[in-house]
């Protein structure tokens, strides 16, 4: 039996947070492949609305310079927490295994929290900065108004729906009517489309109407990437992205991560009411949407 003295609970914060640094190095972390990550010092970031080039300009004359635009895209941090109690008794009758893996499984969450808030822009399709939705057909990408960016498919996931969208992808331009010679390399869908999704890019032979044939949508640069969020109502979105660009088409900017706390002093309230010791996370963060032409959205008509 255990005394909760101070060596121990200093034992067992040593050995949680272990555990703890499990979680962290074995997470995946799947947005860091398709976000421009960011570090935050504020309340609310700004970001002025930016123009993708696709190539170098023949100077003629005096240099064309390129600026930002006044129009901005804020994004608003929030807090999050995630508090675990472990029974004192736990502690004193040295049971405290018991526990290892939930403390595991904290620094998963903790890796994996800017995933939900990245696929969740993909998912919501928010305002972007000009005051269209993300996801849009009829975006207006310069001054006069006669280029338009549609980065759109009303289509759920099928093989053509996808072949679809990478040729719209690929026909981009920027304002000056110049091709961006953009080629999708991330392809995002759900549970329910990712065998499709995978045979689709990497099959030499896919099931068209039943029948077996060569298959015409082969392409191995395009990664397949599967979301457990497209789920429910988003079971049939998929979203194609460009993520070998020096920008990125989501936005994950981070201000704060606590590790590991706790409160497991003998005359601390939770264990002086509760007989219970705390241990917990904070995270600032939040995501918003990067550069439209960088992503494309299935969505269902």
């Amino acid at each position: 039996m255990n005394e909760l003295t101070r060596d121990v609970m200093d034992q067992v914060y040593t050995g949680y947070s272990t555990k703890y640094n499990v979680g962290l190095e074995k997470a995946q972390g799947k947005h860091k492949e398709f976000c421009e990550i960011v570090t935050s010092t504020a309340p609310i970031e700004e970001y002025p609305m930016a123009a993708l080039q696709g190539s170098l300009r023949k100077w003629v004359g005096s240099r064309v310079v390129n600026r930002l635009t006044g129009k901005k895209l804020q994004v608003i941090n929030d807090t999050y927490e995630y508090t675990l109690g472990i029974p004192a008794n736990d502690i004193m009758f040295d049971k405290m295994a018991l526990h290892n893996g939930r403390f595991e499984d904290i620094g998963l969450m903790v890796v994996n929290h800017p995933d939900k808030l990245a696929f969740d822009v993909l998912l919501t399709n928010p305002v972007w900065a000009d005051g269209k939705a993300f996801f849009v057909a009829n975006r207006k990408i310069d001054d006069k108004n006669r280029v338009t960016l549609n980065n759109l498919v009303a289509l759920g996931f099928s093989y053509e729906a996808v072949s679809t969208g990478q040729k719209q992808m690929m026909a981009f331009t920027n304002a000056s009517k110049e091709p961006l010679e953009l080629e999708p390399d991330l392809l995002v869908v759900g549970p329910k489309h990712h065998q499709s999704a995978r045979a689709m890019m990497y099959n030499e032979t896919i099931m068209i109407d039943g029948v077996a044939v060569t298959n015409p949508y082969r392409n191995d640069n395009i990664k397949v990437m599967m979301s457990g969020r497209f789920i429910g109502d988003y079971e049939d979105h998929w979203r194609l992205m460009v993520t070998n660009r020096g920008v990125k088409p989501v936005v994950v900017q981070k201000v704060f991560e606590s590790g590991l706390i706790r409160k497991d002093r003998f005359n601390d309230d939770n264990m002086f009411i509760d007989d219970e010791a705390l241990y917990g996370v904070k995270v600032i963060d939040a995501a918003g949407p990067g550069l439209p032409q960088l992503a494309l959205a299935g969505i269902p008509a």
